[in-house]
């Protein structure tokens, strides 16, 4: 028999190793467990078990694209949104990270391409980001640690169906997108103002009114010069927003100029800066059509040609151009009952310089910001998130009726043509994509 002496060195090394497997059991939590917190909210955290990254305001949170062959090139110039930095020890040759220099809060980000994802990797990064377009239910991590966040990134609406979300239930903690519901609100653009007392909400009827009435006294004529009247960029002839139907009856009362793969014109793409300066020194108007009507779906196409002197013509059913910019800045093809109202309308602006004009009153008063320079980036809200220890903790147990139902996609259903009119006009319909 063992001695007590024995026993007892036996009894605290078999307590340790218990304490130890224990320790490691808390911190890897396997995806399938949940427990109640805070208002309701299910979570992979386990109840009333404090993370070991408690971290503080001056720390660095890590965040990982998993499926992202990330390079600072790339985030910068597509829809990441991550701002201009560099590695966090300065621009060295070892570091693979990059610094998100514009955000208040300190946050490098890495992608799998720079280090091999291992459970010692792993546990360094504060939140794991998944786009939706590579996303492969076969190939996801097959623990979360309980300091982890799980993000959903997508810039691209749900209208096309990219991916099926059934396979994310119950996996992601945060989204992060272009729609205002999203715990990361991500938009391809914004505006700010330069004059800290006109701001959105003071802008009533009122003082619209004689914003507008100002611009008769600006020397600048935004129409002098232009010869044409609407443009078009588009390479898609195929959409579910029924833009090309819609188009196709416009230019049989107004001449619209058509770039790309679906016209006959002919713009260098190598060089998009010299086509928007084109259509801003020869057209009047230009059609920034979205390929899907998704609620808060508003891409590069408005926000980059706002920075130009032409005045962009959106279709929004859901009234969130009017939420992202400044009022009377865009005219609203939704608004008109027919094709040939809108037709009307244009010509009109395009005969009366002063009418024209006041689609400009805004350029004295506003700063538009497209994604790559926008100040308060998705990426660094994320960010500031990572830093803010009383954040709620959460898990999305239905994407598919948060990201596809909630999104409040249309489509086109028919158009008709209205008997009181010429028989080319038409009124458009549409339907709920996701019924």
């Amino acid at each position: 028999m063992l001695s007590r002496y024995r026993r007892c060195v036996f009894c605290l090394v078999v307590f340790v190793i218990l304490a130890v497997l224990l320790w490691t059991w808390l911190s890897f939590v396997p995806y399938g467990t949940t427990s109640r917190q805070g208002d309701g909210e299910s979570s992979w955290v386990m109840e009333g078990i404090p993370t070991r990254y408690t971290g503080d305001e001056q720390s660095v949170k890590n965040i990982l694209f998993w499926y992202e062959p990330y390079k600072p090139q790339q985030i910068r110039n597509h829809q990441i949104n991550a701002g201009v930095g560099q590695g966090p020890a300065g621009p060295s040759t070892h570091s693979k990270a990059h610094r998100l220099t514009r955000c208040l809060a300190k946050c490098d980000v890495f992608s799998r391409d720079q280090r091999i994802v291992s459970w010692d990797t792993m546990k360094t990064y504060d939140a794991v980001v998944f786009h939706q377009r590579g996303w492969t239910p076969d190939d996801l991590p097959t623990m979360r640690l309980s300091h982890q966040k799980f993000v959903f990134l997508s810039m691209e609406s749900p209208a096309w169906r990219f991916v099926d979300t059934e396979t994310m239930a119950n996996f992601f903690n945060w989204t992060m997108t272009y729609r205002r519901d999203s715990d990361i609100f991500n938009p391809y653009g914004s505006f700010s103002s330069v004059n800290s007392t006109l701001t959105a909400s003071s802008i009533d009827s009122r003082t619209l009114k004689l914003l507008l009435q100002e611009t008769r006294l600006n020397p600048v004529n935004y129409g002098s010069g232009k010869t044409k009247k609407v443009a078009w960029f588009v390479s898609n002839c195929k959409s579910l927003s029924g833009r090309n139907e819609y188009v196709d009856r416009l230019k049989t009362f107004i001449d619209v100029d058509i770039f790309g793969q679906c016209g006959s014109m002919r713009c260098s793409r190598s060089n998009p800066e010299s086509c928007r300066q084109m259509l801003e020194r020869d057209y009047k108007f230009y059609l920034a059509l979205e390929n899907t009507l998704c609620g808060d779906y508003v891409t590069e196409k408005f926000f980059a040609q706002m920075r130009y002197k032409i005045v962009p013509i959106v279709f929004d059913l859901h009234g969130h151009h009017k939420r992202l910019a400044p009022p009377h800045s865009f005219i609203n093809a939704a608004d008109f009952p027919s094709v040939l109202h809108l037709a009307n309308y244009l010509t009109l602006l395009d005969r009366n310089d002063a009418l024209y004009n006041e689609y400009f009153w805004w350029k004295n008063h506003y700063v538009v910001h497209e994604s790559h320079d926008d100040p308060k980036s998705g990426m660094c809200r994320l960010c500031d998130l990572l830093h803010n220890s009383t954040t709620q903790v959460k898990i999305y147990h239905n994407m598919t009726d948060w990201w596809d139902a909630q999104s409040k996609c249309q489509t086109l259903l028919r158009f008709a043509d209205n008997p009181h009119t010429n028989k080319n006009d038409s009124f458009f319909y549409w339907e709920s994509l996701f019924t």
